[in-house]
């Protein structure tokens, strides 16, 4: 584990030093991306930190041909229950749609539910149950792979987009299921996970940067334990075009609504907060 840990320390360090590797162009842009969020219904907080590069291969006076590029980089993603880091590939052949190939090691941290076994997908694991089994969390290591396909389009200014992503996961041990915190679902050892989230955004224009905001729905499914989750919400995205507090681009966001379908908060409420810059 100490192993791993020293591998991930070097990851991070190569994600704050990409956009030191060459000079910037306007066809080839590197960035570092830090975000903080923080969730209520579940509680939590994470630290999401992106380093990549995307070379911009052809400019148009056509809409649909203009912007293309491809990209890649690192990324991590540290909170309570685990250490996600990874690598990255994305492309965006159409201004329309958008690729994207990610591949994770998970590092459970034993704590905060981490790696917690259930019996059964039926098996209970609303707050009070996670409280009951606090201290049974392991620690260990797993795999998380992505396939994603986001579908955009402008009409004045109405932003509709629509993300689309396969999820497998693998978790060591038997469990037979266990709680994965991103998705707070079970999942069994070796599962795959369907997530769809479709916003329809109004672009507002401002005199130091921009925002987005408009009502946005997200459906996830579970193949093995066949759980669902379903949300439907506001959300809004803020960003600043002059540097703030040494980051550039600074932006904060807030995402609020209510699930519609979850094994433990159907009809609950539940709030996103996040904040962040490129460095």
């Amino acid at each position: 584990m100490q192993k791993r840990l020293v591998q991930l320390l070097f990851v991070l360090l190569v994600l704050t030093a990409l956009p030191l590797w060459a000079e910037e162009s306007p066809t080839d842009i590197r960035r570092t991306e830090v975000d903080l969020l923080g969730l209520y219904n579940p509680l939590g907080i994470s630290i999401a930190i992106k380093g990549y590069q995307r070379r911009i291969y052809q400019q148009s006076d056509d809409p649909l041909w203009d912007g293309l590029y491809y990209q890649y980089g690192l990324q991590a993603n540290i909170n309570p229950a685990f250490i996600r880091a990874g690598v990255h590939l994305e492309w965006l052949p159409l201004a329309v749609l958008q690729l994207r190939l990610q591949s994770d090691r998970l590092y459970f941290s034993g704590n905060n539910g981490s790696l917690l076994a259930f019996p059964a997908p039926t098996a209970p694991f609303d707050d009070d149950d996670l409280k009951l089994r606090e201290g049974q969390e392991v620690w260990g290591e797993g795999r998380r792979h992505q396939a994603g396909l986001t579908l955009r389009a402008k009409f004045g200014r109405f932003i509709i987009r629509n993300v689309a992503d396969v999820v497998d996961f693998e978790f060591p041990g038997r469990g037979p299921f266990y709680l994965e915190r991103e998705y707070e679902l079970l999942l069994a050892v070796s599962d795959r996970v369907y997530s769809n989230q479709i916003y329809l955004l109004y672009d507002i224009r401002h005199a130091d940067g921009f925002s987005y905001l408009g009502p946005y729905h997200h459906y996830v499914r579970v193949r093995e334990s066949e759980q669902r989750r379903e949300q439907l919400g506001i959300t809004w995205y803020r960003e600043f075009r002059q540097p703030r507090f040494g980051f550039a681009a600074p932006r904060c966001y807030l995402q609020i609504g209510q699930y519609l379908q979850e094994p433990n908060r159907t009809d609950e409420g539940y709030l996103i907060v996040g904040i962040g810059g490129d460095l």
